[in-house]
């Protein structure tokens, strides 16, 4: 299923409360009836005029995809337990004929499908198991045994239906959710809030560095200058330097790319355990190609479904993004998101041993390639989330502070305090 961003529209309560908190419990999906019901559910907030066939296609394709396979994905309904009933004071507010017809009754069934039991569904959301590491030392520990392999938690599509709204039970749900992701072995989770930096503080997500650069397609970049041209000197060499590139167009390829993605990660992270003096914790999600053809899925869906681009041109000419000839760690990687209109940096990886100029010249040169690549397909612009402040400078472009997609991300089963944990990686492959 399509891991969305959170999403909320206010509204004033409908009258009591149909259920108490204590009647409601948090169930794992297993009926694709019931889950489907919950993508109908949150169409009202993430459809942006898709119809729902096309929609629930999405959805089903996205689920199809090795990322969301083997039980990595799990969809959790709120609902009240088997053998409850709605309030007095929601009985006695629905108790003309109209209202009636119109509310919920009873407890739920996990394995009745009929539109009454479905109406019973307060609130849903996803989870996806995913590949992590974490790196933990003494302050001063110059080992790498602190380097461990684990398991973490993606949250998204956190959805109430809007006339169930206002009585608490998304804060219920999410509540219940840390609990479960406790029990399910992860050592950490996450998830991208818009809701505010503070609202899933409350259950165990702290906030995290919530940044973009946008880059319109139209942009013209730094170029040559004449002799006496004021044109910034880094960005003016940057641009005399020109760099071969070259499409990123298949799996094999994609995956040469991500697993040398993945190693070079553990190397950072053991860098930085040798140089930790404040005994800070550090985590990362693991780059997995299974994430990449995720994303890939969904554009590629979008295209030849919703936005009917001519399947040819899909086919020939959607890729996972360039990178420089012969090598495997300078490259970028992208997200065609037909749906709002940009061309996400997925990943973007510069060798760290190159001097200045040239990684200038390798950053000048991706962002252009995103530039083609987003007006080839009539996006307005480029974005990258917590992109390097030197890059914003090369640019000449300021760097934004999002107050949607925020990062959220928490240790589970762990005491430790979340200010001295440090998310590494924290870029738009880890969104889902």
């Amino acid at each position: 299923m399509t891991a969305q961003e959170t999403k909320h529209v206010p509204n004033k309560p409908k009258g009591p409360a149909p259920y108490r908190h204590e009647d409601l419990i948090l169930v794992r999906a297993a009926v694709p009836e019931i889950i489907q019901r919950t993508w109908t559910n949150n169409m009202e907030q993430w459809a942006k005029r898709v119809p729902l066939q096309q929609y629930h296609a999405r959805e089903k394709h996205l689920a199809s995809t090795a990322f969301s396979s083997d039980n990595r994905l799990i969809t959790w309904v709120l609902v009240p337990k088997p053998d409850v009933d709605v309030t007095e004071e929601y009985k006695q507010s629905t108790a003309d004929a109209k209202s009636a017809a119109e509310g919920v009754r009873g407890g739920f069934n996990p394995h009745d499908i009929s539109e009454e039991n479905l109406e019973r569904i307060l609130g849903a959301v996803e989870t996806y198991e995913r590949p992590g590491i974490v790196a933990t030392s003494a302050a001063g520990d110059t080992s790498n045994e602190g380097l461990k392999d684990v398991s973490s938690v993606s949250v998204a599509s956190v959805y109430a239906p809007s006339k169930y709204r206002n009585h608490g039970y998304g804060k219920l749900m999410m509540k219940l959710l840390w609990k479960e992701i406790e029990g399910m072995d992860a050592s950490f989770s996450f998830l991208y809030s818009d809701l505010g930096a503070q609202f899933y503080t409350n259950f165990g997500w702290t906030a995290r560095t919530s940044t973009e650069i946008v880059i319109p397609s139209s942009m013209t970049l730094p170029s040559a200058p004449a002799e006496d041209s004021t044109t910034d000197k880094r960005a003016a060499r940057a641009s005399a330097k020109p760099v071969p590139l070259e499409a990123v167009a298949d799996d094999t390829s994609l995956k040469a790319l991500v697993d040398h993605d993945a190693q070079l990660l553990r190397k950072t992270l053991i860098q930085k355990l040798q140089n930790n003096t404040s005994n800070t914790t550090f985590v990362a999600v693991t780059p997995e190609i299974r994430c990449f053809q995720w994303f890939y899925a969904r554009a590629w869906f979008n295209a030849t479904n919703v936005w009917k681009f001519d399947a040819t041109q899909i086919k020939d000419d959607l890729n996972y993004g360039v990178r420089v000839p012969g090598t495997e760690d300078q490259f970028v990687l992208w997200h065609h998101d037909f749906t709002d209109d940009n061309l996400f940096i997925l990943r973007w990886r510069i060798d760290s041993t190159s001097s200045t100029e040239e990684s200038d010249a390798i950053a000048l040169a991706f962002v252009k390639a995103a530039q083609e690549e987003a007006k080839k397909w009539k996006l307005s612009k480029v974005v990258y989330w917590n992109g390097d402040v030197s890059l914003a400078k090369l640019l000449g472009l300021e760097i934004k502070h999002r107050n949607h997609s925020i990062p959220s991300l928490g240790l589970v089963n762990s005491s430790q305090d979340e200010s001295n944990v440090e998310w590494i990686l924290n870029e738009k492959y880890s969104w889902c």
